[in-house]
């Protein structure tokens, strides 16, 4: 039997926004580049343009000097690399989204800021087979800023990939799907990110009425067993939307620290977790000298006042472990990480994290606002005594001690062959196998690190038997029973105290990162049989 001709060509597909003209979807350095050429034409009946060249070529390979060394052989060769690029728009309105048809490296000649982020993604939502997903790259929104991509070659649902805790970002599906009315006329591999790869029809006609289908699938709502996956979603840097969040975040920025709505956040995947810090000191942003402890709203505004936006980028904190500001426990962090900041608009919830804008669907948002009021509604079992000012933490974790008959594990590290970095265990022990941690919610940075420490900390003393071995010497040490030590966490209670005196902590005072990280520990832990509790500290004045 004759094999079937081929009627659509799998083809690499993006799609842009604002572009009044054709070419401005392509980066004016390539639109100046000599080795690049441009041609107005038309398919069918819509006008289009074609930009085709080579990336790279210029010069020798950079190991040709290496083989030189090695043999005395001089290598005359160079990469290049086509790129080729189709533009073209369905209608004749400026507002239209633009259509990139992509070769070789013809991705690369494209705008990022105009191109209509995750819109691969958005498609692959709406036409895979929610049962039949091959390859799903995900992004887990905590202090790890973890990255994995997840295959299973026959395919599954979104529970077999391990889909379904709050905070978690899905940046790529691979799946089959069969889209109505695409030429094709079959299922296909779809692949959706930024871009999409679909086969599209071979004539003229053919493409775009292809073309036509995509677009009004766009327009529909996600498959509803993949609904859950475009609630949480980055933000393009680059796009109108990008920019008007960041007129936002500079407007705020320039507010009094009584009136801003800007926050602290601690970017904990620069920090040595080793040493504590002492001081800091601030670079690219006028006096040097170290200053004590860790940056506060109060010193982010006054760096920030009378500065532009780009300043978030180009000031820099650097953290030390001792008075002089010479012992570095950190690289230098652009202050931008520092920052934290929320708005509502449109039906989303927009928040910065570590740096970048993430947009929550308000519907999400709820859910997870929910969840967090359950959480805190649930009887810790402890009574923790009032907090009051001035003391510190470590003043506090002394004197309730004293009340509840605790043994305070604060302080210090407990670290072992499994965990050379350490971990802090808890700060008070009241009975066996409950661990409080302590802390004061001067801002949503030290809450995120207090739930990971706690969650940290019941994984160790669960899986490492070494850890529980080291803590029991401490306990012992400070005159407390080692057999408050089992084999296994039963309790982990996080107490904490309003940064406002007269106030106790509600789900409220948390940051949408702060409360994603809560629901992440407190399901990860409940699953492995550890209870999670909320206790709230009463701040009083003195």
């Amino acid at each position: 039997m004759a094999r079937q001709k081929a009627n659509a060509q799998a083809t690499t597909l993006y799609r842009l926004r604002h572009t009044l003209e054709l070419e401005d979807a392509v980066k004016k350095k390539y639109r100046e580049d000599s080795a690049f050429t441009q041609e107005s034409c038309t398919v069918k009946d819509r006008d289009a343009l074609l930009i085709v060249g080579s990336v790279g070529g210029q010069g020798a390979v950079k190991w040709a000097a290496r083989v030189k060394q090695l043999t005395g052989t001089v290598v005359d060769a160079s990469n290049e690399t086509a790129a080729c690029v189709l533009l073209l728009r369905l209608d004749d309105q400026t507002s239209a989204a633009t259509w990139a048809l992509c070769w070789g490296m013809g991705w690369l000649l494209l705008d990022q800021g105009l191109v209509d982020g995750a819109f691969g993604q958005r498609l692959a939502l709406r036409s895979a087979d929610p049962d039949l997903l091959s390859s799903l790259t995900r992004t887990v929104l905590d202090e790890r800023a973890k990255v994995d991509r997840s295959s299973i070659p026959a395919g599954s649902g979104l529970t077999g990939f391990g889909i379904g805790g709050f905070g978690e970002l899905v940046t790529r599906v691979v799946g089959k799907a069969e889209i109505k009315g695409l030429t094709i006329g079959k299922e296909f591999r779809v692949r959706g990110a930024d871009s999409v790869s679909v086969p599209l029809g071979l004539t003229l006609t053919a493409l775009l009425a292809d073309l036509k289908v995509l677009d009004d699938l766009l327009a529909q709502n996600p498959r509803s067993e993949l609904q859950v996956l475009e609630q949480l979603v980055p933000v393009k840097k680059g796009t109108d939307l990008s920019q008007g969040l960041e007129t936002y975040l500079l407007s705020e920025l320039q507010e009094a620290s009584g009136t801003s709505k800007v926050a602290v956040t601690w970017p904990h995947e620069h920090l040595n977790e080793n040493k504590p810090a002492e001081t800091f000191r601030v670079k690219r942003g006028g006096n040097t000298q170290p200053r004590p402890d860790l940056p506060t709203v109060e010193v982010i505004l006054e760096l920030m006042k009378g500065r532009n936006i780009g300043a978030l980028d180009t000031i820099k904190i650097q953290l030390f472990g001792d008075a002089e500001g010479e012992d570095a426990v950190s690289s230098d962090i652009p202050l931008r990480k520092w920052v934290a900041l929320e708005t509502e608009e449109g039906g989303r919830r927009y928040f910065l994290h570590n740096g970048q804008w993430f947009a929550m669907d308000l519907d999400y948002a709820e859910q997870l606002d929910q969840r967090v009021k359950r959480i805190f509604a649930k009887p810790s079992g402890v009574t923790m005594p009032e907090w009051r000012a001035p003391d510190d933490e470590e003043a506090y974790n002394k004197k309730a001690a004293e009340v509840l008959g605790a043994v305070r594990t604060d302080r210090k590290l407990v670290q072992t062959s499994q965990n050379k970095r350490g971990f802090e265990p808890s700060d008070l022990i009241t009975e066996k196998d409950v661990y409080i941690h302590v802390k004061s919610a001067t801002s949503s940075a030290p809450l995120s690190h207090l739930f990971a420490q706690g969650g940290n900390s019941a994984h160790a003393l669960q899986h490492d038997k070494e850890a529980r071995a080291k803590l029991r010497e401490r306990v012992e040490q400070r005159d407390g029973d080692p057999e408050l030590i089992g084999t296994k966490p039963r309790k982990v209670i996080y107490a904490i105290r309003s940064k406002e005196v007269g106030r106790t902590v509600s789900p409220d005072d948390l940051f949408s990162f702060s409360k994603v990280s809560l629901v992440r520990v407190f399901d990860e832990l409940e699953g492995r049989g550890i209870e999670v509790r909320v206790s709230s500290i009463e701040y009083l004045p003195e």
